[in-house]
């Protein structure tokens, strides 16, 4: 993971596993099972490894890559579904980034 951002969930086709990060704080159930549905679908479809995260600025970013030698991930169609997931869900996207910069400035100013 890069120092300028942080991850919020990821699902690994590799590793038949998705991960929330529960350190970031609260967040509902409903979004989180939202967030990690959006993951799987995309892992599921292109293949490779999703992820959902914040950078410096705050805004929220969806990536999707592989590993070295993966002939089966299809790097058009997780484009496409990375720009699918912004376009659709941006009012998600939208207030999870208002959520983690309260998070961010209540842990910088307690």
């Amino acid at each position: 993971m890069s120092e300028d951002k942080v991850v919020l969930a990821y699902a690994s086709q590799y590793k038949e596993k998705y991960y929330f990060n529960e350190n970031l704080g609260k967040i509902p159930e409903e979004i989180k099972k939202e967030v990690l549905v959006l993951l799987i679908s995309l892992v599921e479809e292109a293949g490779g490894v999703a992820e959902m995260g914040f950078d410096l600025d705050g805004e929220v970013y969806v990536d999707s890559w592989c590993e070295e030698g993966d002939l089966g991930y299809d790097e058009i169609s997780a484009g496409l579904l990375v720009r699918e997931i912004e376009r659709e869900q941006r009012s998600l996207l939208d207030n999870l980034a208002l959520w983690y910069r309260a998070i961010r400035e209540a842990k910088r100013n307690p």
